[in-house]
């Protein structure tokens, strides 16, 4: 069988999930990994037993016996590298957020289709088979039809992490408030037509807290909220004309559990904290072997920054934004 061989750009926390992935997937060899120094590359390649490491990324890109990239770096990084690995001919999966604006993302589509290459943005939530069991039950009518709905996701960040410094495109927006926004268009199951936002800036000039909301040309509404300087918490609240559905997240060291209760009913899904990583390495890889589109399309990419864009502006000018 033959498998997509894999590099990795960064050495973050988020390897010890993604970078494993790509060692079980059965339909991928991780080769390589390089770090922002020559130390860091190498350190990592002797944690997860790599037979390469190198010196910058640029060493990695420019290997010909790499098909795909995936790409882990700070925010302000992605699209550098992205096109860069595209022009050397590799595929990419891209960390979320996809880039830092709409312009970028379409910039890295424009180097994807010259090279004839694939590019998708990870988010390894949409491998988590309770997401896609809540839209069934959505769809199938449990709660009526889905009117509003209220995502949330915070955490506690230390004073040193990166998602601090503006530069680097830190923010809560950008890390994880990027996941009620695609929650909110998953389930919805179409986009927003107008958004407006308020954010909380901290002393470093990112935000700390966010809270935005997306209106539907149908009349519903999506409530998005995301959270530096919160405890933790992750889930939402889906409110229908003949019912409520409420999600939360319990995570823990080796697992998630996703847990719904609807209509006096409750379902619970536990995943593996790596499992959903090896999925979407996996459908990605699939896809790139057998010729086949990527799983989900640079087109939505493209669209949840456009999302994100306006929530950015809409905060900026004070008022509605519509897209």
């Amino acid at each position: 069988m033959r498998k997509l061989r894999w590099g990795v750009l960064g050495t973050g926390r988020i390897i010890s999930k993604a970078g494993l992935a790509i060692h079980r997937a059965e339909n991928s060899e991780w080769i390589g990994i390089a770090g922002r120094s020559a130390d860091t590359g190498r350190e990592a390649a002797e944690t997860y037993g790599l037979e390469r490491r190198y010196d910058h990324y640029q060493e990695l890109v420019d290997d010909p016996d790499i098909d795909a990239v995936y790409i882990s770096l700070l925010n302000h990084l992605h699209k550098e590298w992205a096109i860069k690995a595209l022009n050397a001919g590799k595929h990419v999966l891209l960390e979320k957020p996809f880039t830092l604006n709409r312009q970028e993302a379409i910039e890295v589509a424009e180097a994807a289709k010259a090279n004839g290459v694939q590019v998708m943005e990870a988010h390894s939530w949409r491998y988590q088979e309770g997401y896609h069991r809540i839209k069934a039950i959505i769809d199938e009518g449990a709660i009526g039809d889905l009117a509003i709905m209220c995502s949330h996701f915070s955490f506690m960040a230390s004073a040193d992490s990166t998602r601090w410094v503006q530069k680097w495109g830190g923010g809560a927006l950008y890390d994880i408030g990027c996941y009620p926004v695609a929650w909110s268009r998953f389930l919805m199951g179409s986009e927003p037509e107008a958004v407006e936002c308020r954010m909380t800036m901290s002393s470093t000039g990112v935000d700390a807290r966010f809270i935005g909301t997306l209106y539907y040309s149908d009349g519903r509404v999506a409530h998005c909220s995301a959270a530096f300087d919160m405890a933790n918490g992750s889930g939402f609240e889906l409110y229908g004309t003949r019912g409520r559905l409420s999600l939360t997240t319990d995570t823990k060291p080796e697992s998630v559990t996703l847990s719904a209760a609807y209509n006096g009913q409750t379902q619970q899904w536990v995943n593996d904290r790596v499992q959903p990583y090896v999925s979407q390495v996996e459908g990605f890889a699939d896809a790139i072997l057998q010729g086949r589109p990527a799983p989900f399309s640079v087109e939505d990419a493209i669209q949840q920054m456009a999302i994100i864009d306006a929530l950015f502006r809409a905060d900026r000018e004070r008022t509605r934004i519509y897209l």
